[in-house]
């Protein structure tokens, strides 16, 4: 059974108020002439000051609340922005160094072909000086020995040149 308590003064006592509801219940919807006889001496007038002190603060609140929101869409705005172009810088500067990467790998590279070559060169130098020294050394032997027996041979040869004139 349930009691309907939407057509009772809300300020009035929690008896009255309470006794009100069932009367109406009772009674019906026709008969409110009935319920203008309640004694209202207990209830409580009405004061809707706060209320409307309430609607107020509550205005305020709102427009404060509107007002930070604003100032907060506005630095998200610009946080976003700021962040795009920290966003390219950075892509930016990424690419710049990804291609000073690629030159340097390319020197390098040059540099370690540059070094084969000359290291190369120097061993090819090396081969032709160690035979030029054994060519050297030969030379010089055979050179000595031809001497040698220039030198052993002569007086023969001396006695042959004169036997033959």
């Amino acid at each position: 059974m349930a009691i309907d308590l939407r057509e009772v003064e809300p300020l009035g006592s929690k008896s009255v108020l309470l006794e009100q509801a069932m009367r109406r219940k009772r009674a019906g919807e026709g008969q409110q002439e009935r319920f203008n006889d309640i004694d209202m001496s207990d209830m409580i007038t009405p004061d809707f000051e706060w209320l409307k002190e309430d609607k107020s603060a509550i205005e305020s609140l709102v427009k404060q609340m509107d007002v930070s929101i604003g100032q907060l869409a506005v630095q998200l705005r610009d946080l976003d922005e700021k962040t795009k172009k920290s966003r390219l810088t950075v892509e930016k500067e990424q690419q710049l160094l990804f291609k000073q990467i690629k030159t340097l790998n390319s020197l390098l590279k040059k540099q370690v072909d540059i070094f084969s070559a000359v290291e190369r060169q120097v061993s090819e130098i090396q081969i032709k000086q160690e035979s030029l020294i054994l060519q050297i050394g030969i030379g010089l032997i055979a050179g000595l020995m031809s001497a040698v027996t220039i030198l052993a041979t002569a007086p023969w040869l001396t006695v042959f040149m004169e036997s033959i004139r």
